[in-house]
């Protein structure tokens, strides 16, 4: 039985939407990040990063979510395209997203969350130019027509959906200036799949 450790954030949510397109049965357990649950003895034994999500596969315990989403990939043979070039543009994709949109917007919000008397606004400017020029890199990628960042739906899509739908819902002007990825993210969005897994944890 798969039991995927997660809350209420983009990166568990990557996982979530990879089950359930999956269609693999799975069991959540909720970890409370507001409770502090990830730093339980318990926690920390499946993950010494203190980090959600993780994923358990029996004897098995994968942390990080871009791992997670290659592994589940690999076992079902899905969501990476078969041929080498797509595969591999895929997961290139993939670290572009931990690597770069995952951790600016991550670092952004932490700056937007706070009072705004107490924003460093150099840090709010570099982190939304970084940001917007990101964006606009994935807008170039899907300039050629394509309808999703490897040619077919893959990791690569789910990996980007939860960090960039929050700026999609606001209609933020650094994505609503990129037709194109506006267009990308709506057809992600409109998947069954990805509204179920981003419900999860309920």
């Amino acid at each position: 039985m798969i039991r995927l450790y997660t809350w209420t954030t983009p990166n568990g949510r990557k996982v979530s939407i990879a089950l359930e397109e999956l269609g693999v049965p799975y069991e959540v357990r909720p970890v409370n990040l507001g409770a502090n649950e990830q730093l339980t003895p318990a926690f920390l034994a499946l993950n010494p990063n203190h980090k959600i999500p993780v994923l358990t596969d029996d004897e098995l315990v994968i942390w990080e979510s871009g791992a997670i989403l290659l592994y589940l990939a690999e076992k079902t043979g899905q969501l990476l395209p078969a041929d080498f070039k797509g595969r591999m543009a895929a997961i290139q994709y993939c670290f572009f997203q931990t690597g770069g949109i995952g951790p600016n917007l991550g670092r952004l919000g932490a700056q937007l969350r706070r009072p705004e008397a107490e924003r460093n606004r150099e840090m709010v400017q570099i982190f939304s130019d970084e940001v917007k020029r990101l964006i606009g890199v994935l807008d170039r990628i899907l300039a050629d027509g394509r309808l999703y960042l490897a040619g077919e739906y893959s990791i690569a899509d789910i990996m980007h959906y939860p960090w960039l739908q929050p700026l999609q819902a606001l209609r933020a002007p650094m994505l609503t200036d990129e037709p194109r990825v506006m267009a990308w993210l709506e057809r992600i969005g409109a998947r069954p799949a990805v509204q179920r897994g981003m419900k999860v944890p309920s």
